[in-house]
């Protein structure tokens, strides 16, 4: 019997969307995250809005998970919710998609990134009421913090939010790129609750910017884990010191690794996090 998204853990590696082109062939990213070695997929909103009324490409992305017994894991994005007393259209839409999603595949993960409006408090409001919605689908909530490109900066603004809200589904995603971005400092995640870490994203890079440009930058420089200057072994201690039971995410937005071969994209990032994982976690 196949194992469900709710089963995953630290041990196993999610394929997240973005380490591809926003629109390429869903089947053909799950066949090759398989043949690679990750237990699942993460699936954009966007892409899903434009596959979900075409029968014959949900039939082939069923068929897929089918053959390789992958699960599509995270759902990838909602922002809009922290409006100060409601969320805001485009952010309903995006949730019924998601919702969509998560009953239909199973998946345990929904990613929510600011901005916030008005205080944090109302901002913790916003997310309290964004995971109670989730809930009802069995859905995680993990609040990204996306230096430059949102107001939730750093990890210190998104544990006050996730804090406040105080919801049994809501936590944090790490990615590592924004924490080495942000304030390039360990104690960040030190700081957090470990058990409310639901998903990591992976990836390596240089220290200093290589582009002026925040998010051009972060979708067209990363590279896979081990090939950079982050410290990504003491991040997976500190994870596995804090109780994280969240699994591996893989998320290398890379410009060169989209042009190329799926299963190239795919194997150099598992290849590359094992790699940090054995020197992390020495047997």
């Amino acid at each position: 019997m196949n194992r469900s998204a709710h089963d995953l853990g630290p041990d196993d590696l999610v394929w997240d969307h973005f380490s591809r082109p926003r629109f390429d062939d869903v089947p053909a990213r799950i066949r090759a995250a398989a043949e690679a070695g990750f237990a699942a997929v993460g699936l954009y909103l966007g892409a899903w809005e434009r596959l979900r009324t075409d029968a014959r490409e949900t039939a082939r992305i069923e068929q897929a998970l089918a053959e390789t017994g992958l699960v599509i894991a995270n759902i990838e994005v909602v922002r809009g919710w922290a409006s100060p007393d409601r969320a805001s259209e485009a952010c309903t839409a995006q949730e019924a998609l998601a919702y969509e999603m998560a009953d239909r595949f199973g998946c345990r993960y929904l990613q929510a990134i600011g901005n916030y409006t008005g205080s944090v408090a109302q901002a913790a409001a916003g997310f309290a009421s964004l995971c109670d919605r989730a809930a009802e689908h069995s859905l995680l909530v993990g609040l990204e913090w996306v230096p430059s490109l949102t107001n939730i900066e750093s990890a210190a603004v998104a544990d006050s939010i996730v804090g406040e809200a105080d919801r049994a589904n809501g936590g944090f995603c790490f990615d590592a790129w924004h924490l080495t971005r942000s304030t390039n400092d360990l104690d960040d995640l030190r700081r957090l609750d470990g058990t409310k870490i639901f998903a990591t994203q992976f990836n390596d890079g240089t220290i200093s910017p290589q582009h002026p440009d925040y998010l051009e930058d972060c979708l067209t420089n990363r590279v896979p884990p081990g090939r950079g200057e982050f410290a990504l072994e003491e991040m997976i201690r500190i994870l596995d010191r804090l109780g994280s039971i969240a699994p591996i995410g893989l998320e290398v937005c890379s410009q060169q690794l989209w042009e190329g071969p799926v299963a190239t994209a795919a194997q150099l990032a598992v290849a590359g996090m094992r790699s940090v994982l054995s020197q992390a976690r020495p047997r």
